[in-house]
């Protein structure tokens, strides 16, 4: 199952473009990135940054996925340093079950309005087609304490897209770089 669904897709993030590489040239691989865009880069915290990607789902996915994430930050551009996993939220974390959180949406037959807006099924199973998100506003909360002071950088993220077997169904490699919003009278001219 992990081999009939692997993805490897790589989107390097180094300028205000963004890039989308896949790997592999396996013909029969279900899911396939078209187009991945991030803005703004670097990731301004706080603030908002949106969020575009196409692409196609040609095989149906399993019921039971988790997602698996993996946050690597660069210190002098070269020295890598895995984040732990903070409050089961942001960092190097797994996310088990997902569809078991989306049940919800499931019973109500109903996403919330925000995803309705933008046509994204928001319950499991994904069913094989073309997916498109345009412009998602994702909030970027503010960072403060001594884990502030870490912000700016560059980044990679990998998300792991896994069968309740572990197997992959899907990878996702992002690098990034972020950094604090300035502040101050001069700033707000």
């Amino acid at each position: 199952m992990a081999d009939l669904l692997h993805i490897k897709v790589e989107i390097l993030l180094k300028t205000d473009r963004s890039k989308l590489l896949q790997k592999g040239s396996d013909p029969n691989r279900p899911i396939l990135f078209h187009h991945v865009k991030i803005h703004p880069n670097p990731i301004v915290t706080p603030g908002t940054l949106e969020l575009s990607m196409a692409g196609n789902i040609t095989h149906d996915l399993p019921r039971r996925i988790s997602i698996e994430m993996k946050v690597t930050k660069y210190f002098f551009n070269r020295i890598p340093f895995s984040l732990p996993c903070f409050e089961n939220q942001i960092g190097s974390c797994t996310y088990d079950n997902i569809c078991q959180n989306l049940e919800r949406f499931e019973k109500r037959q109903r996403c919330p309005k925000r995803l309705r807006h933008l046509d994204i099924q928001c319950y499991c199973p994904f069913h094989a087609g073309v997916f498109s998100v345009k412009n998602l506003a994702v909030n970027i909360p503010r960072i403060g304490g001594y884990a502030g002071s870490f912000v700016k950088g560059d980044y990679a993220v990998n998300f792991r897209i896994l069968d309740e077997d572990s197997g992959e169904l899907g990878c996702l490699n992002l690098r990034f770089a972020m950094k604090k919003r300035n502040k101050g009278w001069l700033f707000r001219i």
